[in-house]
C-alpha cells in the first residue's frame, strides 16, 4: 500500500503538462498490450484500417494502411513518453509537445513501413487457391446443389493436402464423391462439378 501512495505522491508532484505527456504515453502502451492480449485469445488483433475493413489474420484490410489502430497507438506512445523525457530534461511545454509529436511520427511511421513490408511477404490466398483448379478432390462434407450452400473438398495442391469450402452448379454431391475443381467461387472456395 506505500508503494501505491508513493507512486500516487510522485504524479502529484508532476506538473500538469509532464502528466499530460504520462497520461498519453500510458494510453498508447495500455492500447498496444490490449491488441496484443486480443491477439493471443482471440487469435487476431481487429485491427481496423482506414478504409474501414477488418482483416481478420494481419490487422489491415489488403495491406498496411496508414491509419490503423496499432499506428495510432505506437504515435500516442512515442509523443507521450518522448514529450515527458523532453519536458523532464527542461524543455517547455511547447518544444516537449513538438519534439513529441516528432518522436510519435517516427515510431508510426517506423511501424507502418515494418507492417508494410510484413503484408507484402504474406500472400492473400487467392493466388494459392487457384492452384487447385483443374484438380481432382474427394467431397468432404456435402455439398447442397444449385449453388445454395458450401460443402468441403479435400483437394491437393500448394505441396499439401487442404480442406477447402466448395460449390457445385449440379445436383447435391454427397460425402465421398469424387469432383474436378473448375473455377474459384469468390476468393475463398471452389467451384465443383461431379468427375465423370
Amino acid at each position: 500500500m506505500s508503494n501505491l501512495a508513493s507512486i500516487l505522491g510522485l504524479w502529484n508532484d508532476e506538473a500538469f503538462a509532464s502528466q499530460l505527456f504520462w497520461g498519453i504515453g500510458f494510453l498508447g502502451l495500455v492500447l498496444i498490450i490490449l491488441q496484443a492480449i486480443l491477439g493471443m485469445l482471440a487469435g487476431h488483433d481487429g485491427d481496423t484500417s482506414s478504409g474501414g475493413s477488418i482483416d481478420v489474420q494481419g490487422g489491415h484490410g489488403g495491406g498496411a494502411g496508414i491509419v490503423s489502430i496499432k499506428t495510432v497507438s505506437a504515435m500516442l506512445l512515442g509523443f507521450g513518453f518522448g514529450g515527458a523525457i523532453l519536458e523532464k530534461n527542461g524543455f517547455s511545454m511547447g518544444l516537449s509537445a513538438l519534439g513529441g509529436l516528432g518522436i510519435g511520427l517516427l515510431i508510426g511511421g517506423a511501424y507502418f513501413a515494418l507492417m508494410n513490408s510484413l503484408y507484402r511477404l504474406r500472400s492473400d490466398g487467392t493466388s494459392v487457391l487457384s492452384q487447385a483448379v483443374n484438380r481432382s478432390g474427394t467431397v468432404y462434407m456435402r455439398i447442397p446443389g444449385n449453388v445454395s450452400g458450401a460443402g468441403e473438398i479435400q483437394v491437393s495442391f500448394g505441396g499439401r493436402m487442404q480442406n477447402v469450402r466448395a460449390y457445385t452448379r449440379g445436383l447435391e454431391l454427397p460425402t465421398g464423391t469424387a469432383v474436378r475443381i473448375v473455377a474459384l467461387h469468390g476468393d475463398q472456395a471452389l467451384l465443383v462439378e461431379k468427375l465423370s
